[in-house]
């Protein structure tokens, strides 16, 4: 079932395209502004590389964190390069 996106309003919901595709015997998904990825050798494969490139700050575990975050930027302050 299809739901509102934010900023969406009205009564129907307008049409959405599958991210998902299959060409001869490869699965592509495409992102916003056209680019396409793949190829991949079933749509399950795809389904977890969109998850990869939509999500990449979820993989991080423990101790890891991203390069940007607050600590970050503290260490490479104190850093004389």
């Amino acid at each position: 079932m299809q739901q509102y996106r934010r900023g969406e309003k009205g009564e129907s919901i307008p049409p959405r395209a599958d991210r998902f595709f299959k060409l001869d015997d490869d699965w592509y998904f495409t992102v916003r502004g056209g680019k396409t990825f793949g190829p991949y050798a079933c749509r399950e494969e795809a389904e977890k590389a969109v998850d990869k490139f939509l999500n990449p700050l979820n993989k991080y575990t423990g101790n890891v964190r991203p390069f940007g975050s607050l600590r970050a930027r503290r260490w490479r302050g104190t850093q004389k390069l």
